[in-house]
């Protein structure tokens, strides 16, 4: 399925798993929509810089507090896809 933006969810976890194992050293074959980032050894500092990686790759705003540990993959991925289409919402009205 692919968002009003262009981007599907399968993209957006291929995305996820190349800056998990670019950034952290995360074994890429690790990233399923199941795995939670605590369970990929991410602490909150960790997150914290994923999350300024990915708003500046996909212009979305992205708070420090949207990442947490208990996250699985496929949750992130929503959460982006939202984003996504938030941010493309508000331009469109712009």
């Amino acid at each position: 399925m692919t968002s009003s933006v262009g981007i599907s969810a399968q993209q957006l976890q291929d995305r996820l798993r190349d800056e998990l194992s670019a950034r952290f050293g995360v074994d890429g074959s690790e990233v399923t929509a199941d795995t939670t980032f605590e369970a990929l050894g991410l602490d909150s500092l960790a997150l914290v810089e994923l999350s300024d990686v990915l708003q500046g790759a996909l212009g979305v705003s992205i708070a420090d507090d949207d990442f947490t540990g208990e996250q699985r993959i496929a949750d992130v991925v929503a959460l982006l896809q939202e984003k996504l289409i938030e941010n493309a919402a508000a331009t469109d009205q712009a």
